[in-house]
């Protein structure tokens, strides 16, 4: 299994951040923004067994040809969220120099 330093030191406190927005018992989807080598969602996984958990990646091969790559503009996350029925709620910084966006989407039923 690859292991990422930086994924072991935001694994509990984004964790942290779930346990405080996630307090249902039902079935849930969660999907998992730049899953990278799976250390994350493994951990949630065991926290949350009633969540199903979708990882995502994108091919490290094309950020690595492009440095600008990647998702850096909050700002531009928002206006995408909002597109498609997201609503960004809030934004929790970590201790790897990055953050925990937390976007919910309305119930359509």
């Amino acid at each position: 299994m690859l292991n990422a330093a930086a994924a072991d030191r935001n694994k509990d406190p984004i964790l942290a951040v779930l346990k405080s927005r996630v307090a249902s018992d039902r079935p849930l989807v969660a999907l998992e923004i730049s899953s990278g080598t799976g250390q994350h969602v493994i951990h949630f996984a065991k926290a949350f067994p009633n969540i199903s958990w979708q990882p995502s990646e994108i091919e490290a091969q094309s950020i690595s040809r492009n440095p600008e790559w990647g998702l850096r503009d909050v700002s531009l996350l928002k206006t995408l969220g909002q597109e498609n029925g997201l609503r960004l709620e809030e934004i929790v910084d970590m201790p790897a120099n990055n953050k925990c966006l937390l976007f919910h989407k309305d119930s359509v039923v």
